[in-house]
């Protein structure tokens, strides 16, 4: 999911939400449906693809983060605690 690494996912969702309404204002305003159409077919994978990973995956990358660093944390305890108990 870290293909396009130079602007924030974020930035990139708004970019390809614009890029499917210039798509479809292009479709109507114009005669180049062929061209149109595959556009607004990609740029609505795209546009979906970064609303999901803005909205769901980045989030869950987080929240993982944090748990494995709690978990890391809990461990260190809990092995300072049996060495403790071992002497």
């Amino acid at each position: 999911m870290d293909r396009f690494l130079a602007i924030s996912p974020k930035s990139q969702m708004w970019l390809f939400h614009f890029a499917l309404a210039l798509n479809i204002l292009g479709m109507v305003l114009t005669d180049m449906w062929v061209p149109m159409v595959v556009g607004a077919i990609v740029t609505t994978y795209l546009s979906i693809d970064a609303m999901v990973r803005v909205r769901y995956v980045l989030p869950i990358k987080k929240a993982m983060r944090e748990l494995e660093h709690e978990n890391a944390t809990l461990r260190r305890k809990v092995n300072d605690i049996e060495q403790a108990s071992d002497y």
